[in-house]
């Protein structure tokens, strides 16, 4: 990454002693909804949470409010969103440890319908201070339909509530968002590609091919040194579909480790973060614990080899490989462990810390903004 941005992933805590003591009243921001993880940058502070979302119903239950590294609890207060005042919501883990919970890769409107709870919720977790502005560019699925309605739902004063990661007190503080543009999803990936840190040495006549493995897609884009796209590929599975094929194969297991565990369903989100986590490991004890390597490594080929297949199909339909002068590998499961090996070894050059790649460029395309 250009900057040295502190992640809510292994520095929550530095994030919001960073808010505290030396974030400008002015952020520069780029956010990535995403289906299975929403990305942003928040100014030097980066935030990957769960694309998950839960709605407080009962109003009368107290003490539900919590805050972590990946999750919180919001009330919307007051402010130009008059449709959400008073309204409380779950956010990324939190919302997932509700029995009723939303996972946007399931609707993908989703992802524009909440796109501010989305980045609220960020808020809260890197604890921004009261009274700040933010510039920020966003992406979705299909900016034709979305744009004008995400840059209305976003743009704005928002007064909101959540509890302090280090007092657990509740803190209620106002923002500004100044929405700059809505980007298709992936140009700023491409952006950051061609105009970033991690630039692509091309010509405006020159082609390059990247592949965005996500949680509910992979997409194969050919454009050129200018950033025009010349193709584009959809394939729908991504790496949730990984995990659920993990899950289906845990739970015909034979070898149970506790009666306990009988007919139990596997949860593809405990497999994602075995996963992240690198140690293959499911859950956090003793009863449910189980590594799933041999699963994770036999559903890997069956995942992968299709999508393969179709990467192969897409580059030889349009004679792309001869003409191409870059393969380049981004999103979070060109992160996987051995994917991104076999990657390499098919001359991809996989960017780092991949999942940030669009938000990253999102940024530098409001950085142009501000301009």
């Amino acid at each position: 990454m250009k900057n040295q941005y502190l992640t809510n992933a292994s520095n929550w805590l530095e994030q919001v002693d960073y808010s505290a003591n030396s974030c400008p009243s002015t952020l520069t921001c780029g956010k990535d909804p995403g289906a299975g993880y929403g990305k942003a940058i928040y100014g030097d502070l980066a935030v990957v949470m769960p694309s998950a979302y839960s709605l407080v119903l009962n109003r009368n239950v107290r003490h539900h409010e919590t805050i972590s590294k990946d999750g919180a609890w919001i009330r919307y207060v007051e402010g130009s969103r008059k449709d959400l005042k008073d309204r409380q919501y779950f956010w990324g883990s939190a919302a997932i440890a509700q029995q009723f919970h939303v996972l946007l890769h399931e609707d993908k409107a989703k992802k524009a319908e909440l796109s501010l709870e989305g980045i609220l919720a960020d808020l809260a977790i890197i604890d921004v201070p009261d009274g700040c502005r933010l510039v920020m560019s966003l992406s979705t699925h299909n900016a034709d339909k979305w744009e004008v309605e995400i840059e209305r739902r976003v743009k704005g004063k928002h007064t909101f509530e959540h509890k302090h990661p280090l007092t657990r007190e509740l803190v209620t503080k106002t923002v500004e968002i100044d929405v700059a543009a809505v980007y298709p999803e992936g140009f700023g990936s491409i952006a950051y590609c061609l105009f970033g840190d991690n630039s692509l040495t091309l010509d405006s006549s020159d082609l390059a091919i990247s592949l965005d493995i996500g949680s509910s897609t992979c997409i194969i884009t050919c454009f050129d040194g200018g950033g025009g796209v010349i193709d584009r590929h959809l394939i729908e599975g991504g790496t949730g579909e990984l995990y659920a094929m993990i899950a289906e194969q845990m739970d015909n297991r034979s070898d149970h480790v506790s009666l306990l565990t009988t007919d139990r369903k596997h949860d593809p989100f405990l497999i994602n973060k075995g996963v992240v986590d690198g140690g293959f490991r499911y859950g956090q004890n003793s009863i449910i614990g189980q590594d799933f390597q041999q699963e994770y490594d036999r559903c890997l080929e069956m995942w992968w080899m299709p999508r393969l297949g179709k990467l192969a199909s897409f580059l030889a339909s349009g004679n792309y490989l001869d003409r191409t002068s870059g393969l380049v590998a981004w999103g979070g499961g060109a992160m996987l462990p051995s994917l991104s090996d076999r990657l390499v070894d098919l001359g991809f050059t996989v960017l780092n810390q991949p999942q940030f790649i669009n938000a990253q460029g999102l940024k530098l395309l409001t950085e142009v903004f501000n301009a």
